[in-house]
């Protein structure tokens, strides 16, 4: 399959494709957690991925995070200057299912004590009411990546930036896909700490990774650029969550209702200020079960973290000093000043330049069984194959063959 040599801007089906096959891997060969046994018929099946592309042994985790986080880093053989992240999605473990359901928005800029630059995911915001936040489960999830495990995904980002020519695809399905929208974020927004190699990011059906203030940025830093895709079913409904709850409170300032100082606009109706104030209270019931649940998960990993062993050094970020591995502070850190960090806002948006691809409404037609029933069909990988195949494969093959 060709495969450019170089990343170029644009959304190419090769690249996709490949890509979706490297996705795909992730969930075959996650340590401690064999395939299922449950095999559901599908029209396209998901091959191997090329074999000019290898797992990198030195720079893939050998388990899995406290939330059962799994990545794969991959290079190619053909071109050794190039490289795929490729982040696994939802598996069906309370860990890996609990930071999906993490609905609070986090800022999408934190410090992390402990290290020499910030947790930043999108531009500064001074002066504005609402500023860019993130899917607080899948900022946890991002932050033990980076951190945890034998291959701590910071260390690899690190070790990647300082090869000359390098060449960094970022990639992943469901979940997996909001973690790659959020890396591409960080790895853009780094400063010094990981340019260097030129990114490009596909990620495949993903849930929405942040609200409006997010989105524009990542689109404005990559989407416009033809560096980042969001590759979704017009039929799955995992891109369509988490739900989404916009209250006035949650539009820029000012506007009809709310002054840019936030008072509400003295000239409004009786009628209109108690809409606003029943929207509110709505929100503020679900916030609260939100919140709950966000509490009670950061005291599981706070109680996890004790145990856990890190292996993140600060040779591996390129920092001097003392080399002994980073302990759990740094994660605990951030996880006692989460709560702090919070947006009072459900406002979730999609993210990443959209390359649709147009589902057959429906169940799946080929087993009765899962016909009605398996509420994941539309959100397969080998469907998202079979309809980038049917509606992307070019007509003539490329000539820029790697």
């Amino acid at each position: 399959m060709a495969f450019p040599s170089s990343i170029q801007p644009g959304f190419k089906y090769e690249e996709a494709v490949t890509l979706l096959t490297l996705a795909q891997q992730t969930y075959d060969q996650t340590p401690d957690n064999p395939p299922s046994n449950v095999v559901v018929p599908c029209q396209m099946k998901v091959p191997k991925p090329p074999t000019n592309w290898v797992v990198d042994p030195d720079l893939t985790p050998t388990t899995t995070t406290l939330l059962d986080n799994f990545w794969q880093v991959s290079r190619n053989k053909d071109c050794p200057n190039q490289y795929v992240i490729a982040i696994r999605g939802t598996t069906d473990t309370d860990s890996s299912i609990i930071a999906d359901l993490l609905f609070p928005l986090v800022r999408a800029r934190i410090d992390l004590k402990g290290l020499p630059f910030g947790l930043n995911l999108a531009r500064q915001e001074d002066g504005s009411k609402v500023v860019a936040g993130v899917h607080s489960g899948f900022l946890l999830g991002l932050v033990l990546m980076l951190l945890t495990t034998d291959r701590p995904l910071m260390a690899t980002l690190t070790k990647l930036a300082v090869v000359p020519g390098t060449e960094v695809y970022i990639t992943g399905h469901s979940q997996g896909a909001s973690l790659a929208l959020l890396l591409t974020s960080l790895v853009r927004h780094s400063g010094r700490a990981f340019k260097g190699p030129a990114y490009k990011t596909y990620a495949f059906a993903p849930a929405k990774p942040g609200n409006d203030h997010y989105a524009y940025d990542l689109d404005r830093i990559a989407s416009v650029k033809g560096l980042c895709y969001s590759v979704v079913n017009t039929q799955g409904w995992v891109p369509q969550a988490p739900l989404t709850i916009e209250t006035l409170g949650t539009l820029n300032t000012p506007n009809p209702v709310f002054e840019f100082s936030g008072q509400v606009n003295p000239g409004l109706s009786a009628e209109v200020r108690k809409l606003v104030k029943d929207v509110d209270q709505f929100f503020e019931m679900i916030w609260e079960d939100v919140l709950a649940a966000l509490k009670k998960v950061i005291d599981f990993l706070e109680r996890e973290l004790s145990k856990a062993a890190f292996t993140l050094r600060a040779s591996d970020l390129g920092c001097d000093g003392d080399d002994t591995p980073m302990d759990s502070s740094v994660v605990s850190g951030l996880l006692d000043d989460l709560l702090d960090l919070l947006l009072p806002s459900l406002n979730y948006t999609a993210a990443g330049a959209l390359a649709p691809v147009f589902g057959t409404p429906g169940g799946n037609p080929d087993d009765k069984k899962f016909n009605q029933f398996d509420f994941f069909w539309q959100h397969h990988l080998c469907n998202y194959l079979l309809y980038l195949t049917e509606q992307y494969k070019p007509k003539e093959k490329k000539s820029d063959d790697c």
